[in-house]
């Protein structure tokens, strides 16, 4: 009783994804330290297990295009970018299984998607809903977009081990983090394969107005943000949409915060030139009226 008590008055004046956040670290039993890493490199397995691959399967079954990442939040929920999942169609014509849409899948769990022997355990799910913000948009002349951001939902919950756990939302903005760190099995290179194993990058935050000179269009400050590298050429590329921009949990060890969502660049790789990710915080609200019906 004294407990529960306890845990009651813990929960007093935290939102319900800080409550969620919480009790994901309570029943982790093991995690690995993610040291920033320069250049880019192949993750481990179990390193970053809120991880998620977005894709569609063709009229072959067998055969999924893995087109973009995402990022798991709840056991039942994912978050990517709306860019991933443009269409015109409605739920009921998602589930149709004789309407011709997309028929959108999410893994969870994998680290080399053309391997059966790496350290990883898959689940994968049909995407039963997702839901695009309304106002997200998209400019034909620049290629920038807004509000690229959405939340998808998957046909029944996920089991939670080691390799699939979710990462935690922000209260803020996190703009005192001047180093942050991507991942995604986006192509390596412009005009490159995409990487059937989940790499990893440690990126640089870039401000407002560096960003916008160097992507020659300006920005929307309250809702976007720039990272990529002054020195060498660590981005994320094609592929790696949807996929986050994430820091250390300034509170629980074994988890990550998400900040961000690859959302666009010009080109990718190149050194001192950024990409552009949707601020994760400004969206809450919204998504945990989706995700928890609040």
């Amino acid at each position: 009783m004294q407990a529960q008590s306890q845990q009651f008055s813990a929960d007093i004046g935290l939102r319900r994804f800080e409550k969620e956040c919480r009790r994901f670290n309570e029943i982790r039993t093991s995690c690995r330290t993610t040291p920033f890493i320069v250049g880019g490199a192949k993750a481990a397995g179990r390193e970053f297990p809120f991880m998620a691959l977005l894709g569609q399967r063709g009229k072959n079954p067998s055969q999924i295009d893995w087109d973009c990442g995402a990022i798991i939040i709840h056991p039942k929920f994912v978050l990517t970018a709306a860019h991933c999942l443009e269409t015109s169609e409605t739920k009921e014509q998602r589930l149709d299984p004789n309407y011709d849409s997309p028929k959108y899948v999410v893994r969870l769990g994998e680290l080399d998607y053309n391997s059966t022997t790496d350290d990883a355990q898959p689940q994968d799910f049909r995407v039963v809903n997702y839901v695009l913000h309304p106002a997200y948009g998209e400019d034909d002349d620049t290629g920038s977009r807004k509000n690229d951001i959405a939340v998808v939902e998957l046909e029944k919950e996920a089991t939670f081990s080691e390799y699939v756990a979710p990462a935690c939302l922000p209260l803020d903005g996190g703009n005192e983090q001047l180093q942050v760190a991507a991942a995604g099995w986006g192509a390596t290179s412009e005009g490159g394969h995409a990487s059937s194993h989940l790499l990893k990058v440690s990126l640089d935050r870039f401000d407002v107005s560096q960003c916008s000179q160097r992507l020659e269009h300006q920005i929307d400050e309250r809702t976007q943000l720039c990272a990529g590298s002054r020195h060498t050429s660590a981005d994320t590329c094609y592929g790696d949409s949807g996929g986050p921009l994430f820091v250390q949990h300034p509170t629980y060890s074994c988890l990550k915060q998400v900040i961000g969502i690859t959302s666009y660049g010009l080109v990718c790789g190149v050194r001192g030139l950024p990409s552009v990710y949707t601020k994760v915080h400004l969206y809450t609200d919204w998504i945990e009226n989706i995700v928890w019906g609040e």
